[in-house]
């Protein structure tokens, strides 16, 4: 018979392996279409709004999902999924993400998530 001081233990090394796995698990499907894309992936801006100030033409819909996977890891953060959505615009060739639109919460397979999705624009010249 397997003793409580024993039980408790086991628990808590089951606990440590799970909490020793992964963090975040992201969206994977970014692919580049150029070197290029990669160097520019941080030059992308990326705003809640549409950019008054400039004159741009849209290329197509982006979005990225961050989840959490574990309840002993932080909440995903809005900068973790503007790298993905930075990523996927720049393999588009775009210069500015608009109109990003953020969502987070639990699901049924994650102890949490954020969602962005918006508009990836090239500015004209």
């Amino acid at each position: 018979m397997i003793g409580k001081s024993t039980k408790y233990v086991v628990t808590v090394a089951m606990l440590a392996l799970i909490a020793g796995c992964a963090s975040y698990r992201t969206d994977t499907s970014t692919t580049f279409a150029s070197t290029k894309g990669l160097l520019n992936a941080n030059k992308i801006i990326i705003s809640e709004t549409a950019l008054s100030d400039k004159k741009y033409k849209e290329l197509g819909p982006v979005e990225g999902e961050v989840k959490k996977l574990t309840i002993f890891h932080r909440d995903p953060t809005k900068e973790q999924v503007d790298i993905i959505l930075s990523d996927k615009a720049a393999a588009m060739g775009a210069d500015a993400i608009v109109n990003v639109v953020y969502k987070s919460g639990v699901g049924m397979t994650t102890w949490g998530y954020i969602e962005a999705k918006g508009t990836a624009v090239k500015f004209a010249d």
